[in-house]
């Protein structure tokens, strides 16, 4: 342990001195370094006392992280809107809702049009692809069974509720594409079935989206309110198993799936729940699809500034919340 304490406090000092010369992307890859090899220096137990050089170290990494994450992100931007979006993902700027139903959890693009509820129709060329998944629906309703993943893992951080916990047993899921690449159950699918998810209406923008999932709600699960992770994208849902009962409430508009309806059009960036109250299973092709008040250049954006992203934060990312505790 001496050893180990004799290594940190070398380390340590060493970054000390390339915070002073203001040398700072060494500095954020020597305190990686250090979180990898160390984690508990940098994050400690809530209960530990920390003296004020390991808070002042704490604070540091942090700060360096985020300041990596704008310089990686902040030249992004060809609109006002993408560029404050940016700022707010940074920390840069506070994060201001049009709408207090709306908080999407990850990015969130002002002043982009959208309600709860849309029509295929207002979407152009959508209304034909949801036709030809419609055609489709025999060979997606055979690959339910395989339906087996916990979706509850699938949708980021959850309440430790006894709702979501018991909604753990109660919602599965089997992806079809997700982060943007084509998954090995999608192979059960015809060839034709799969290209369909290269359309450019689907929001890609790997590694966050576009998801394609079969989504199995069993009998008398509720699914609590929760918010998406942004606005660029809108859900789309082709009904597979539907009952009269089951429900999907966004910003409390409700709406129901039945064998009518070809599809449900909702931006899950508002607060939205579902219920199945029925004895029968309730299963829905979930697909992501750009918000279609985007332009092309804003989607470009939107890209690039994903591809950031996902790279400061397999390098960076997880130091950027050690000085959580402090706030």
């Amino acid at each position: 342990m001496n050893n180990n304490n004799n290594h940190i406090t070398q380390l340590i000092e060493s970054i000390a001195t390339m915070v002073e010369k203001a040398e700072y992307d060494s500095a954020l890859s020597a305190y990686a370094s250090v979180f990898k090899q160390y984690p508990e220096f940098l994050s400690p137990k809530d209960e530990e006392p920390l003296t004020k050089f390991r808070a002042t170290h704490i604070h540091n990494a942090a700060n360096l992280s985020r300041r990596a994450l704008y310089n990686a992100c902040h030249h992004i931007g060809s609109t006002s809107r993408i560029k404050q979006a940016v700022n707010m993902l940074c920390g840069v700027e506070r994060k201001v809702y049009q709408h207090e139903a709306q908080k999407p959890s990850f990015l969130f693009i002002p002043d982009l049009p959208s309600s709860p509820f849309s029509e295929t129709s207002e979407v152009e060329g959508l209304q034909d692809l949801v036709n030809k998944l419609s055609t489709s629906k025999e060979a997606f309703l055979s690959c339910i069974k395989y339906a087996n993943d916990n979706y509850v893992h699938e949708i980021g951080e959850v309440p430790k509720s006894d709702d979501w916990k018991k909604l753990s047993e109660n919602w599965s899921s089997m992806h079809l594409m997700k982060g943007g690449h084509v998954t090995e159950h999608a192979k059960r699918l015809p060839h034709d079935v799969i290209s369909l998810f290269n359309s450019p209406l689907l929001a890609h923008c790997p590694t966050h989206a576009p998801e394609v999932v079969i989504s199995v709600l069993k009998p008398k699960a509720y699914i609590p309110p929760h918010y998406g992770i942004s606005n660029i994208k809108w859900t789309l849902h082709i009904p597979l198993v539907v009952n009269d009962n089951a429900y999907l409430d966004v910003a409390g508009e409700k709406r129901t799936w039945s064998a009518k309806t070809e599809a449900l059009l909702f931006d899950d960036s508002f607060v939205h729940s579902a219920e199945n109250p029925a004895d029968a299973a309730r299963a829905v092709l979930i697909i992501d699809i750009w918000n279609p008040h985007l332009t092309e250049v804003e989607k470009q954006d939107i890209q690039m500034l994903m591809r950031e992203y996902a790279n400061w934060s397999a390098h960076f990312g997880a130091l950027a919340v050690l000085d959580k505790r402090f706030y």
